[in-house]
């Protein structure tokens, strides 16, 4: 499940979780049941010029982002559909987490 920060507190908001914690909130997220119990459910929240916070398998890990500097900005619309883009587009290739991360945050530059 991949998400931007605002739309996790949103979420949060919604199912009554009672904080805007990202990583409480992910961590919520993934405990909510699911139909294929295959695969246990991945959480991404991206925070914009802040880390991404992983949720998988239990653990919650930051990663931060490629820095650029505020006059190298174009413009944002679409960053973090471009990240999507970038992480599953590692994926499919049968990457790890780490390297789909990597593959988000270089698309969205």
């Amino acid at each position: 499940l991949f998400g931007n920060e605002k739309e996790a507190e949103s979420l949060s908001k919604s199912f009554g979780y009672k904080t805007t914690d990202l990583k409480e909130i992910a961590c919520r997220i993934a405990s909510n049941p699911k139909e294929n119990k295959e695969r246990k459910r991945v959480v991404i929240i991206t925070q914009g010029p802040g880390p991404v916070i992983l949720f998988n398998e239990g653990v919650i890990t930051e990663h931060p982002i490629i820095p650029i500097a505020p006059e190298n900005i174009v413009d944002t619309i679409g960053a973090g559909d471009a990240w999507v883009g970038g992480f599953l587009s590692q994926l499919v290739l049968g990457r790890g987490l780490e390297d789909c991360i990597r593959g988000g945050h270089y698309a969205a530059n």
